[in-house]
């Protein structure tokens, strides 16, 4: 039985993106993709997995300046009630932003605080908190992995918590190569892959409309992705650098950018291949439903 149910109750769709090579851009890439599945009409949800680099918050331009103490409640963070043997399930909000959930341990922590649990429990920590939250029956729950195949993929895995993974490559072959490592954990867990989202392809010049590719190798190109399809090739754009200042998601921000526009190609691709329709539009005030 999944001991972790109430993340698949309250949230439609569970898609968690993903890369084994670090600095490929993934959290960005889940924060703006998030928004652009918003303007979609969709209602999203963000879980930040990662318990050592909790960078969704910055991402979003929030910060939490307060240390976790026991003023503060730990009992919010570790699902753990008055007996050891007890574990408190009771629902937690998501924090709200530009109309995104969002539940990060950078929300609960201070945002120089570390966390080092014992390493064999990070899975479970992660999963409790994570089927803690109200999602607020999200259509899609986007969750930011940390990089590599430990700790606490397996664990989400193991507990069939996601319904499919979408992996974030750069066009550069060490991507590429730890890459092929995680597909074989994923086809191993019988893990659905949506496909794979090339990040930083290429820069526009803002004065030709000239394309730059700044790597040679798309993913398509790969062996190691085993022909999963290549969902979009998100270009460089200046505000992904400032985002973590300022905030709000480019496809806000600046939506008729090539980012952005390739981001909201990328939440079309995504919406299709789940299989989320956007909910209907509320009739008008003054529309009568089932009138006599």
């Amino acid at each position: 039985m999944n001991p972790f149910p109430r993340a698949r109750l309250s949230a439609r769709h569970i898609v968690m993106v993903v890369s084994a090579k670090g600095g490929v851009g993934k959290s960005t890439v889940t924060v703006n993709l998030a928004a652009a599945l918003t303007a979609r009409g969709l209602k999203v949800g963000i879980f930040d997995a990662d318990l050592h680099a909790p960078n969704i918050p910055a991402l979003l331009g929030v910060r939490q300046s307060q240390r976790l103490s026991e003023g503060r409640s730990p009992a919010a963070m570790f699902a753990i009630d008055a007996r050891p043997d007890a574990i408190d399930m009771r629902p937690l909000p998501a924090f709200q932003r530009y109309g995104i959930g969002v539940m990060s341990l950078g929300l609960l922590v201070g945002d120089r605080q570390a966390i080092t649990p014992n390493p064999a429990e990070v899975g479970n920590l992660i999963a409790l908190l994570m089927a803690r939250i109200d999602w607020g029956d999200a259509d899609v729950l986007l969750i930011d992995m940390p990089p590599g195949t430990g700790e606490p993929l397996n664990t989400l895995l193991d507990n069939r918590l996601v319904d499919a993974a979408l992996l974030v490559a750069l066009r550069e072959n060490l991507s590429h190569l730890d890459n092929g490592r995680l597909i074989s954990v994923l086809k191993r867990k019988l893990t659905p892959i949506l496909g794979v989202v090339e990040n930083m392809t290429h820069v526009v010049c803002p004065n030709c409309g000239e394309h730059i590719d700044l790597y040679p190798a798309p993913a398509a190109e790969q062996a190691v992705y085993g022909g999963a399809p290549v969902l979009g090739a998100i270009p460089f754009h200046p505000h992904l650098i400032r985002q973590n200042r300022a905030g709000k998601p480019i496809p806000l921000a600046d939506p008729t950018s090539p980012a952005a526009v390739a981001l909201l190609a990328l939440a079309d691709e995504v919406i299709t291949r789940m299989k989320v329709a956007p909910p209907a539009p509320a009739p008008p005030d003054d529309e009568c439903i089932d009138c006599p």
